[in-house]
């Protein structure tokens, strides 16, 4: 029997399907139970500690967390995500929020925001992401990029040559770190980070 993973990264290799996978699975990764929660929360934070008014958020599946984004600080972000049976499902869901049809490439199109968040988002473009930061240099100088990414605790095979913990991630990443949170509990076989920096123009 096959799983939602199936369609994302098998056997170290990434995939990629995720229309296919939502036209077969109504909740990949679990996200009416609001999974890795340590890290939403302080996505959240992020948002409130900055004084973020407008965000886009890139991969916003079927619009759970833009949902508690919106009830938690009162932005109302852009959400997009390459399914659109995801975004019809997140239309139909939070019928008052945001959702288009897109690609991370096309960040530019959203140079009025003033933060990016990738959530959970970052293992799934790993090819793309120095061509993304100069993008967001260009257009968002000066602006936020928030981090939402969860490391697996000795099982992670798909990106350990870009990064392997929130540390080397920041330092991946070409602009100042200005805050971050990671957790974890005995019990999980996930590390839960967020991360948040203030973009650096070219």
């Amino acid at each position: 029997m096959s799983s939602y993973h199936d369609y994302v990264i098998k056997d170290g290799k990434f995939i990629g399907q995720f229309e296919e996978m939502y036209q077969q699975f109504d909740q990949p990764w679990m996200q009416d139970q609001q999974p890795n929660p340590y890290a939403r929360l302080a996505g959240i934070q992020h948002l409130k500690k900055f004084g973020i008014r407008s965000l886009l958020e890139c991969g916003s599946g079927l619009g759970y967390y833009t949902q508690q984004i919106y009830l938690q600080t009162g932005i109302s972000p852009q959400g997009i995500e390459v399914s659109q049976t995801a975004v019809s499902r997140a239309r139909e869901l939070f019928p008052h929020l945001n959702f288009a049809v897109d690609e991370v490439k096309n960040l530019a199109k959203y140079s009025h925001c003033d933060a990016i968040l990738f959530a959970e988002l970052t293992w799934y473009v790993l090819p793309q992401l120095n061509e993304l930061f100069s993008i967001m240099a260009e257009h968002f100088p000066n602006k936020y990029f928030i981090n939402n990414l969860v490391f697996y605790k000795g099982t992670q095979r798909y990106g350990t040559d870009y990064f392997t913990n929130l540390r080397e991630f920041i330092e991946y990443v070409p602009f100042p770190m200005v805050g971050y949170c990671e957790a974890t509990t005995e019990g999980d076989t996930t590390i839960e980070t967020s991360a948040i920096f203030r973009i650096a123009s070219k």
